[in-house]
């Protein structure tokens, strides 16, 4: 059976990484993110790359120039290509997706290789599948952070680095400078490696630094990606607004300050400490992510690779725990993400090299150690991607925590186009969000939360009531979630409205409702020929065929005081038109045909109802 299979791949060798990249592609589709939590759009990587992207703005210091440049194209393609299927957070999502499939398929080549598996692509095909189901590549791979990239540029350079070693060539010299310089416009920790690099380098052709022409045509190519940062500055002199907190004398000023990553190290050097140096997550996390068998298995594995890319490996891996014990508690798992599939790389060195033991008799023990190998990878796979879509919760897609857009789009329902809105914190970045990379409909102007505007949010209008004034302008709810300040009352029934007329007790009347589609939103139209005495609240009760109408078998009611809860009635201005809104969440297919309006006011024994009707709804 064994010997069918290798001649298979033999036959068809192309097939085996397609087949290895699709299945992994699939997965990552089934759980690519798609909603965002509102701690997430309040700030953290992942939202700034998603807007540095989609705006072409600086990113986090020091601004991943080429990875910012390169997901702008790729988002406005993706966006023509991919908006009937996927949602933006999707999109921009997929850019992470590109690049994991790139490092997936570099890795598959790197294992390929005849001095790691002999050329085998079975073992190289089950190893890309089980680091493919680790759970931070497959987090990464599935959302809008940057780490993919990272991972793809320190493989391609190992994948240069190996082929320097069987034939260092002038142009691979300068395929490694280039990769290098396209490390430093991106995310500086992957230099870790360069070190040790400059040493495989260097003991292969020591001559190098005799031949000025050479060492400049390699810096050259080394500092080609480096322009790149004209970008930042650029985009930083253009649009001030997109520097941060700080002031700053120039545009240059900022920039130098900006690329000297400051943030960074700010945050790295509280982790600059003795004590607990083992901690649950550093180094825990390693050896929870890989194994033990494929850690330790690695670690062995690259001592099989001869003497000069042993001590590149060993000596990167050094320097990579060197840093993320200081940095421990800090982001270290983002820094590490790289040398994970170096790691595996080890390991399939390790089985490779157990594989083809000339050692074991050619039958049946060779056989057998063939297949316990394959059903032992199986095994990891298996493990791996259960703990990684399980307890480790990497499935992105839909998740109960995805509400951080929702108040966005309860305000969006009810605004008109060019629309000026004041919202609340958590309204104003949801919004901001949909206006920016969603491009969502109606496009409004939204102004600073607690800044005057002629709209306001419930949630704006409860968090900031110095913005209301009925002195000046008579609040009017416009749908379930918005507020209109009107500065000329309403003195004209609008013509979407349906007339009635219903007294309550002589203190005020219904004259006009409507409601929308279902009866999701009831909208009742107000007068009063004086202002009442007491505030009274009113309470709106669906009914349907003569009965109130139930949902989970719970009465379907809401009441508070007019224009959720900012126009006491005490305060209403004579013979003008007063809109309110109550909003529900009927069962499908059951729309109420009537409400149960009671007018009442909170007394020191309980309540007391000034009226109670029942109105007719319209059709």
């Amino acid at each position: 059976m064994v010997q069918k299979r290798d001649d298979l791949t033999k036959k068809y060798p192309r097939l085996v990484p397609i087949v290895v990249l699709s299945l992994l592609l699939a997965a990552y589709l089934l759980t690519l993110d798609r909603g965002l939590r509102p701690d997430e759009l309040t700030g953290g990587d992942l939202i700034t790359h998603q807007y540095a992207q989609v705006q072409g703005r600086p990113s986090n210091a020091p601004g991943y120039p080429l990875y910012v440049m390169l997901g702008q194209v790729f988002i406005r393609v993706a966006r023509q290509i991919f908006h009937p299927f996927f949602n933006p957070i999707q999109i921009i999502s997929l850019y992470s997706t590109l690049w994991g499939l790139a490092s997936l398929w570099l890795l598959y080549h790197l294992l390929l290789r005849p001095e790691v598996t002999g050329q085998n692509h079975w073992l190289a095909a089950l190893l890309t599948l089980f680091y493919g189901g680790t759970y931070f590549f497959w987090y990464y791979s599935v959302t809008t952070e940057q780490y993919t990239s990272a991972i793809f540029q320190t493989l391609l350079l190992v994948w240069l680095a190996f082929k320097w070693e069987r034939r260092p060539t002038n142009r691979l010299l300068w395929g490694l400078a280039f990769v290098t310089g396209t490390m430093a416009a991106n995310m500086l920790t992957t230099l870790f490696v360069v070190p040790p690099l400059l040493y495989l380098v260097f003991t292969r052709r020591p001559d190098i630094l005799k031949k000025p022409k050479l060492v400049l045509q390699t810096a050259a190519a080394g500092l080609l990606p480096l322009l790149s940062y004209g970008f930042v500055y650029l985009q930083g002199a253009r649009h001030p607004e997109w520097r941060g907190a700080g002031r700053w004398a120039s545009a240059a000023e900022w920039f130098w300050q900006f690329v000297s990553t400051r943030q960074g190290r700010d945050e790295l050097a509280p982790g600059l400490s003795l004590h607990q140096l083992i901690t649950p997550e550093y180094p825990s996390l390693i050896w929870q992510e890989l194994g033990w068998l494929v850690l330790l298995g690695g670690l062995v594995g690259w001592a099989l690779l001869g003497k000069r890319k042993a001590i590149f490996l060993y000596a990167s891996a050094l320097i990579y725990m060197l840093f993320c014990t200081a940095y421990r508690f800090g982001n270290w798992f983002q820094v590490i993400l790289p040398l994970y599939p170096l790691l595996v790389l080890g390991f399939g060195r390790l089985i490779g090299r157990l594989w083809t033991d000339a050692r074991l008799p050619a039958s049946p023990a060779r056989i057998g150690l063939k297949i316990v190998i394959v059903l032992g990878l199986v095994a990891l796979i298996g493990r791996r991607v259960t703990a990684s879509v399980g307890e480790l919760r990497v499935h992105q897609h839909n998740t109960v925590a995805d509400t951080g857009l929702a108040p966005g789009w309860a305000a969006l329902t009810d605004a008109e186009p060019g629309q000026t809105i004041s919202a609340s914190y958590e309204e104003w970045v949801a919004l901001q969000y949909l206006m920016v990379i969603w491009r969502a409909e109606p496009a409004v102007t939204l102004v600073e939360p607690g800044a005057p505007a002629e709209t306001l949010t419930r949630r704006a209008a409860a968090a900031y009531p110095a913005l209301l004034n009925p002195a000046v302008a008579a609040p009017q709810a416009a749908g379930g979630s918005l507020i209109r300040l009107a500065t000329a009352p309403m003195t004209t029934l609008p013509a979407e409205a349906a007339p009635v007329t219903v007294d309550f007790g002589g203190q005020v009347s219904l004259i006009g409702l409507k409601q929308t589609e279902n009866g999701q939103v009831i909208t009742l139209y107000w007068t009063a020929q004086a202002a009442p005495a007491a505030d009274y609240s009113m309470s709106v009760r669906l009914w349907q065929g003569g009965k109130p109408l139930t949902a989970n078998g719970e009465p379907l009611v809401q009441d508070h005081q007019p224009v959720w809860n900012t126009y006491p009635t005490s305060q209403w201005r004579p013979r003008t038109i007063i809109v309110d809104a109550y909003t529900f969440l009927p069962p499908p297919g059951r729309a109420p045909d009537q409400i149960q309006l009671v007018v009442y006011r909170p007394t020191a024994s309980g309540f007391e109802n000034l009226a109670v009707a029942l109105v007719n709804l319209p059709r």
